[in-house]
């Protein structure tokens, strides 16, 4: 939509309570209005900020807290301009600018007359002592966030950038007012990112990165948020008094079956049944034979699918392992080694090599903060699946992690029949590219109740109660999964 902001200080006041009368002109703000009558006031703010901050400062350097996105920062605008301070309230938005240093060299003129501080600036000036007030965020980032700011800048921009930048907020701190003590600590945090200091710092992804385990912050926050929506969502209890109940028999030939259904490896049932229990070969299908063999070695041995792991170098080494045995027909695809080229699945860019073990392992705390089996199984299952840590193999091994929480917590398992294919990959796009994990949550725990209905005492039944049930169907089949009656 073409929106004009428009300024009272640049339009007669007659012509502006007109327009307004004739419903022509919405007010956001004194002195601030906007053609755009039909949009939420909110959204015309949010949309247009850069031409109302820069209408209101001209000059004025998006800096503090705005400077680490470049915007505003829950629902306020930080700047520093070269004149008094001042406040103004838009629908939605809080511009708030301090005294300070105009534009300096670095910094980046941005269409609408506001201006981007440089990096080595904006780290000089969030190195700036700052309180919080009224209950909002400090203005500048306290030193646990400054640190995640350094990492994520070594990450992002390289460590020959970031050095430049230390160098930059050197030069810079007596024009921004940054205290000396504050810089000097600042330089020790970028010098602990590039490897010549050693500090201790609150920052968890700076001391992971002295640890040489750096990892995907973007990715952890993710899983925290996975983590606090799985605690505040309804229980979920579908106990198995005994997995070696005669009923669960052939549970594990079609967990393994559809797991590698999903991922592109399609037998027939029959053909699955004569390779798992007769060691079938299908001719020119070596690699596939192995990789259903590989998973059915892997969820049906009841001793190791009970195993978990008590410490992040454990929760590792039980990964490799199954991927290890899953892949092991595989050695093309280097089984049980962490990947060393970028992976992606259409637009989605997985964790970085590079930040593999480290994302991994902080990832597992997480795993602390969950009480249920089913919590922890949804969590595991998409830790693995978001780092994508193996060249090949990745879902297979997830869903591995995931049914072996359930097990060790005498909980059904979950298999995502034929069917349930795009139910179960359209929960985990959902939360990985928009933060919601309602889909994905709902999607398991449908599976899991689902699987905790059939009947799995023999090949026959089972196979019988999963056709009627629509299991086998292809992925967008007009007959969804739909659950068994309950007393089967």
């Amino acid at each position: 939509m073409d929106t004009t902001i428009i300024f009272a200080s640049n339009v007669p006041p007659a012509t502006i309570a007109g327009r307004v009368r004739r419903g022509e002109l919405v007010r956001l703000a004194a002195g601030v209005y906007t053609s755009d009558v039909t949009s939420d006031p909110t959204a015309v703010t949010a949309r247009e900020w850069p031409a109302i901050a820069g209408g209101l400062f001209p000059g004025a350097v998006i800096t503090d807290r705005s400077a680490v996105t470049g915007g505003p920062v829950d629902g306020v605008l930080y700047l520093a301009r070269d004149g008094r301070a001042r406040d103004v309230e838009l629908p939605g938005l809080r511009v708030t600018a301090r005294p300070g240093a105009g534009p300096l060299d670095g910094d980046i003129p941005l269409p609408g007359g506001l201006y981007q501080a440089s990096r080595g600036r904006a780290l000089a000036e969030n190195a700036r002592p700052s309180r919080s007030r009224a209950g909002r965020a400090r203005r500048t980032l306290d030193t646990a966030e400054l640190g995640d700011w350094v990492d994520r800048l070594y990450q992002s921009d390289g460590p020959q950038r970031l050095a430049r930048y230390r160098a930059q907020a050197e030069q810079v701190a007596s024009l921004v007012d940054a205290p000396e003590d504050a810089v000097r600590a600042l330089s020790q945090m970028i010098g602990a990112a590039l490897g010549t200091k050693q500090i201790t710092t609150p920052s968890r992804a700076l001391t992971a990165r002295q640890a040489s385990l750096p990892y995907d912050q973007d990715r952890i926050r993710l899983f925290s948020q996975l983590a606090d929506s799985l605690r505040l969502s309804a229980p979920q209890n579908r106990p198995v008094a005994d997995p070696r109940d005669p009923r669960y028999e052939y549970l594990p030939f079609f967990e393994a079956y559809f797991s590698n259904f999903i991922e592109g490896t399609e037998f027939e049932l029959d053909e699955a049944v004569a390779v798992v229990y007769e060691g079938k070969q299908v001719p020119g299908r070596a690699d596939d034979t192995h990789d259903l063999v590989g998973t059915y070695m892997v969820v049906a041995d009841l001793a190791g699918m009970t195993t978990l792991a008590a410490a992040p170098q454990e929760f590792l080494d039980l990964l490799q392992s199954r991927h290890a045995t899953i892949m092991g027909g595989r050695p093309d695809k280097r089984p049980g080694v962490f990947k060393e080229a970028v992976n992606r699945a259409g637009d989605s860019l997985f964790v970085l090599p590079g930040l593999v073990a480290g994302t991994l392992r902080a990832g597992w705390e997480g795993l602390a903060a969950l009480d249920t089996a089913f919590e922890r199984a949804v969590y595991m299952m998409f830790l693995v699946s978001e780092v994508h840590p193996f060249d090949d193999g990745n879902g297979r091994v997830a869903r591995v992690m995931m049914n072996a929480e359930l097990v060790s917590g005498g909980q059904s398992r979950i298999i995502i029949p034929t069917v349930f294919r795009d139910d179960y990959l359209g929960g985990l796009r959902q939360l990985t590219r928009r933060g919601d994990s309602s889909v994905l949550i709902k999607a398991l725990r449908y599976g899991q109740d689902y699987t905790a209905r059939i009947d799995f005492s023999s090949l026959s039944r089972a196979t019988e109660m999963l056709h009627a049930t629509n299991a086998f169907n292809e992925p967008g089949s007009s007959e969804r999964l739909r659950l068994p009656d309950a007393s089967h």
